[in-house]
């Protein structure tokens, strides 16, 4: 409050690409966002773009061991594969042909480390974009040759089997020319067996070792013939 007004026209307001098709700051966007930026995702430790969106505002995210969901303040149709919302990667649209899905998890094309922030747009964007747009719109600004000069590495490991490595390489000839390079695997090793106590038969049936695998007493059996 005590900021003279040439001070506060000095104040650096974050800009926005995907609210209206153009950059703007978000003092003018006319829509509510929230923007990720890569030092943001560097101290919270995500690793794809479903762990940025879950910590959104309003936004959840559930996974069913294949994809990941993005629900939007209470909505999340069952088997929709995110079609209410676009996904853009620098301005360009890149929702399943198909399914028109927005893939966010390990099925998501660009390394995590490779985003400089992400832009999240609520509210319906039809009449800007596609009818995807219904939920909002998830821009990805990525990274230019000047935040990745050189060779860089970086690899991460986790339970189950899982390890990411990834190489990228970036240059800037002296004709003005900038090349980035950058390549990730991913691989998981996963559960061996799945076991749900919930889905556990009734006191009558007996486990026969292993979890998951059951056998029926014959007379039980006999008894719940028709």
């Amino acid at each position: 409050m005590d900021l003279s007004m040439e001070e506060l026209m000095k104040i650096e307001v974050d800009s926005v690409y995907g609210a209206s098709g153009y950059e703007q700051k978000v003092t003018e966007a006319p829509a509510f966002i929230t923007i990720i930026t890569s030092d943001e995702i560097q101290r919270y430790g995500y690793r794809t773009l479903a762990d940025v969106l879950r910590y959104v505002p309003g936004f959840y995210v559930s996974n069913d061991r294949n994809y990941s969901y993005i629900g939007v303040r209470g909505f999340n149709r069952p088997g929709d594969y995110n079609s209410r919302l676009l996904l853009l990667v620098d301005g360009h649209r890149v929702n399943d042909n198909v399914y028109d899905e927005a893939a966010i998890g390990t099925d998501f094309p660009i390394d995590i480390d490779l985003i400089e922030r992400v832009e999240v747009i609520r509210g319906p964007n039809s009449s800007l974009y596609v009818a995807s747009a219904f939920l909002g719109v998830i821009n990805i600004v990525t990274k230019r040759v000047r935040d990745a000069k050189g060779l860089t590495t970086s690899g991460s490991g986790a339970s189950y089997g899982t390890y990411s490595p990834r190489v990228t390489y970036g240059h800037q000839f002296e004709s003005g020319l900038a090349m980035l390079l950058s390549g990730t695997y991913y691989d998981s090793h996963g559960h061996d067996s799945l076991y749900y106590k919930e889905f556990d038969s009734p006191s009558t049936l007996r486990h026969c070792g292993k979890p998951g695998r059951r056998s029926i007493p014959s007379g039980v059996f006999e008894a719940l013939l028709p």
